[in-house]
């Protein structure tokens, strides 16, 4: 390819990553609104950019998410782990959704509460609400806010606790919890491997989304960063009996995606 070729491609990918910095994510149409860019020439530049992880595309929404931070170009801070969680558990999510059939979110932590970074609902042949990117779900009653806290130490879970204790929402006494009973909670988890979510808890949506959920937490160097959890709709079964057939897939899934974290990052880092 003629230099001039090559450092106008390479100015395009520029571009392209620039733009989903500012704005977030985007789908195919919103990137060539904001680069003017035809969209045959984004589709092999976005080839490209996911080739060599720079950029990430979702199966729930579709969007393109920037993999590397560009300060110059957006002020906020890149979350490079969620980045490097979903693209290590994409692969085992969808195979867990194709034995299942039950589709699967993968939520990460971050400040004090837990975000959802990905879900393979639009593969499950049920229709459940959808799950929305970037949305942000209670620590203390959600089943990945559990099955992460169960993780953490007792001081750990009460400074939490103190931090967020006038917080009406995000707060544990949303659900009326002291630190002894959250403790008592978090110590079953423990033994039953699992965590499911908090009865009487209907989402942070603005209607009941009619689901239920169990949990199991995604560690990296031995320190849990995330959750995997199964979604089903709260009329076919109760956590137990959902937990019985489905818990040991779901806990395989999530040991493989630990287990390929491991391996070398391919983010590209700040």
């Amino acid at each position: 390819m003629p230099r001039a070729l090559e450092t106008r491609s390479l100015d395009r990918g520029i571009q392209v990553l620039e733009a989903l910095a500012r704005h977030g994510p985007c789908p195919l149409f919103r990137l060539h609104q904001l680069t003017g860019l035809p969209k045959s020439t984004l589709r092999r530049l976005l080839a490209t950019l996911v080739q060599r992880h720079f950029v990430r595309t979702g199966i729930e929404d579709g969007s393109y998410r920037v993999n590397v931070s560009l300060p110059w170009a957006s002020s906020v801070a890149l979350p490079t782990v969620s980045a490097r969680l979903v693209e290590a558990a994409l692969p085992h999510m969808a195979l867990l959704t194709h034995k299942i059939e039950w589709p699967s979110d993968l939520l990460a932590f971050r400040r004090d509460r837990m975000v959802i970074v990905e879900s393979t609902r639009p593969l499950s042949p049920f229709s459940l609400y959808r799950a929305l990117i970037d949305f942000e779900v209670n620590m203390f009653a959600s089943a990945g806010g559990l099955a992460y806290l169960s993780t953490l130490d007792d001081r750990k879970v009460a400074r939490l606790m103190h931090d967020l204790r006038r917080d009406e929402r995000w707060g544990a006494t949303r659900f009326g919890l002291t630190e002894q009973a959250l403790a008592a909670e978090l110590a079953q988890i423990r033994r039953q491997g699992y965590a499911n979510r908090r009865s009487g808890y209907t989402g942070e949506t603005i209607s009941d989304d009619q689901l239920h959920a169990i949990a199991v937490p995604i560690h990296e160097e031995g320190t849990a960063i995330g959750a995997l959890t199964i979604c089903w709709l709260r009329t076919y079964m109760p956590p137990e009996r959902f937990a019985r057939r489905h818990l040991d897939r779901l806990l395989a899934t999530a040991h493989t995606i630990t287990q390929d974290l491991r391996q070398p990052k391919r983010v590209v880092r700040q």
